[in-house]
């Protein structure tokens, strides 16, 4: 019986934990975008970007432009992953809010390979809208 209290209290901090824990950050949003770009995962790095509405462009699709743009530097992102033994980790350091508000920051976020090498993205351009935080590409 103690071990079932146990195993059941160890799964319930657990499930706190992860619930609490803040998945959508600066640092966050910016360590899940470098990793799909040398991952060469496409959907999650359109995903992470943010595309404000534009009525001047309506017959434009900024979407698949930007896209096509991607998908070339998804390319060479994913041989530079290939080249260096694969992916390790992504750290970003703390955000630094580029407004009063706190809805726009950049962030620089290093990126470790197998082979030990070490690679500094800087500058990382993020803003909050509609309440996530999303890859700015202004």
């Amino acid at each position: 019986m103690k071990l079932v209290i146990k195993f059941l209290s160890i799964f319930l901090l657990a499930l706190m934990v992860t619930a609490c824990s803040n998945d959508d950050s600066p640092e966050k949003v910016s360590e899940k975008f470098i990793t799909a770009i040398y991952k060469g995962d496409t959907d999650t790095v359109m995903s992470l970007i943010n595309f404000p509405k534009d009525s001047d462009n309506t017959d434009m699709d900024m979407r698949m432009f930007v896209k096509s743009k991607m998908q070339e530097a998804l390319v060479r992102g994913k041989k530079f992953t290939d080249d260096h033994g694969g992916l390790d980790k992504v750290e970003s350091a703390p955000a630094e809010y580029t407004n009063d508000e706190k809805t726009m920051a950049k962030v620089k976020t290093t990126v470790f390979f197998k082979d030990n090498t070490k690679k500094e993205e800087r500058n990382i351009s993020v803003i909050k809208a509609d309440g996530k935080w999303l890859i700015n590409l202004k």
